[in-house]
């Protein structure tokens, strides 16, 4: 059984950061929840400060789309991700297996910089009360990976969480609030 520790995740950020230096303004409150947060604190999904997460934006270049799954109770479209489990080694690894059984789509190739285990982004959002399961307002530290397909297939989704998916244009994913800045970075990478 896998853990995540602290100590890894702060090289992660570190690396990514050396990368990204610009963003670590926008990384001011993830550092300052690692600093005072324990292993075992910053993967628990009762935390009520907030808790790691992973991401998996998916991406098929031949048909310039990316997939998004319409989340119930955010009642939102999302890329596929989530929570960390305990069996989870990694965080890329916890990306992986959000992507899978979020779509179960199995032929899926990483995007990687120079460490795979360095997502192409990290983000903060706040996650707001969620009635269905009576869980509070709380902060999402989301560790983003890239992964690419070579054409565009039918899923098989979790139909307790989410109720539609679809592929959608880069063009219009760009015009989205929540997603313009990170569509650009992928495209930036992709060239």
């Amino acid at each position: 059984m896998g853990e995540i520790v602290k100590e890894e995740v702060l090289l992660i950020v570190n690396e990514y950061l050396s990368l990204f230096p610009n963003e670590k303004k926008r990384l001011s409150l993830l550092l300052d929840y690692l600093s005072h947060s324990t292993s075992e604190e910053i993967t628990d999904w009762n935390n009520k400060k907030g808790h790691l997460t992973a991401g998996a934006f998916l991406y098929c270049k031949t048909e310039d789309k990316f997939l998004v799954l319409y989340h119930k109770d955010l009642k939102m479209y999302l890329y596929p991700g989530g929570h960390i489990d305990g069996e989870d080694e990694s965080l890329l690894e916890a990306a992986k297996r959000e992507l899978k059984e979020e779509t179960a789509l199995e032929k899926l190739k990483l995007f990687s910089m120079i460490n795979q285990e360095i997502p192409f982004d990290i983000d903060v959002h706040k996650i707001p009360f969620n009635e269905r399961i009576s869980m509070s307002e709380h902060y999402h530290f989301d560790f983003r990976y890239l992964f690419l397909v070579s054409n565009i297939e039918d899923i098989v989704f979790d139909r307790q969480e989410f109720s539609d998916y679809k592929w959608i244009s880069s063009k219009k994913l760009s015009k989205n609030k929540n997603y313009g800045d990170i569509v650009n970075k992928i495209k930036q990478f992709l060239q």
